[in-house]
């Protein structure tokens, strides 16, 4: 069996024991080669160990966990972080791909986790990407950089500059103001909680738009809805009224 080499960052001795029994019992699949206490001691191990996988506590003396990943160079690892807080940070993780375990750890949760990153590992998947997001993620009340799987590795996406979500051959095609299109190993069901967050809006069964994109909807007919750039989108006549409702309460000035 292929081994996730894992370094446990947590400053609590207690937690660090804990996390071990649990990975010991319910996660095979990881080897643990090494503890650190400090953001630090956690650059030292690094250098020191190469770690494939790193368990890092988010409240540290003396530093925190994004502390630790800012001062790091090398970032060929994947992170799982723990937090005893359900705070501002989740919502950053989620949107940049970032798997996080509360306190006290469930084991489900735990071995969902691991799982996740083992098979990323196993199928040398890039995920770099997603730790450069993070960062700009932080900063925002509402973030603005959605990472996605697309090609073997992470990428972010600008939500800002994206017109709409399509739905293609049951993955998700992303339309970029600029012309430019990604296609991406998700589905669409997975997404459209955070989307519909950053005013996106289900205009069809197939298409999640950016309803700051909208420049006007055509009322006749079944209705239908054209974008900044032209592009016209069939429009569920069901949900017109409440698309115009939308913008309205958005602000947004169409015709």
């Amino acid at each position: 069996m292929y081994m996730l080499k894992a370094l446990l960052v947590d400053d609590e001795i207690a937690s660090i024991r804990s996390l071990q029994i649990l990975l010991n019992q319910f996660c095979p699949q990881v080897e643990v080669i090494g503890i650190a206490r400090s953001v630090d001691e956690a650059l030292e191990q690094v250098v020191k160990l190469k770690p494939e996988l790193i368990f890092l506590d988010i409240e540290m003396p003396n530093g925190t966990g994004f502390d630790f990943l800012e001062r790091c160079t090398n970032c060929n690892f994947d992170i799982i972080f723990i937090t005893a807080h359900n705070n501002y940070a989740i919502r950053a993780f989620k949107y940049s791909a970032i798997d996080y375990i509360l306190k006290p750890i469930e084991i489900d949760e735990l071995t969902k986790a691991v799982e996740k990153v083992y098979e990323l590992k196993k199928n040398n998947f890039n995920s770099q990407n997603k730790y450069s997001a993070l960062f700009d993620n932080l900063k925002e009340i509402i973030p603005q950089k959605l990472v996605v799987a697309a090609n073997g590795e992470y990428v972010y996406v600008d939500l800002r500059e994206v017109l709409f979500f399509e739905v293609s051959d049951e993955k998700v095609l992303i339309h970029l103001e600029n012309g430019s299109k990604l296609r991406v190993d998700e589905t669409i069901n997975a997404m459209e909680e955070s989307l519909i967050e950053r005013d996106f809006y289900r205009v069809n069964h197939n298409i999640l738009v950016n309803i700051q994109k909208v420049q006007k909807i055509i009322k006749t007919g079944n209705g239908s809805v054209i974008l900044v750039d032209g592009t016209l989108l069939t429009l569920n006549p069901l949900k017109k009224d409440d698309l115009i409702t939308r913008l309205i309460e958005k602000n947004i000035h169409y015709t």
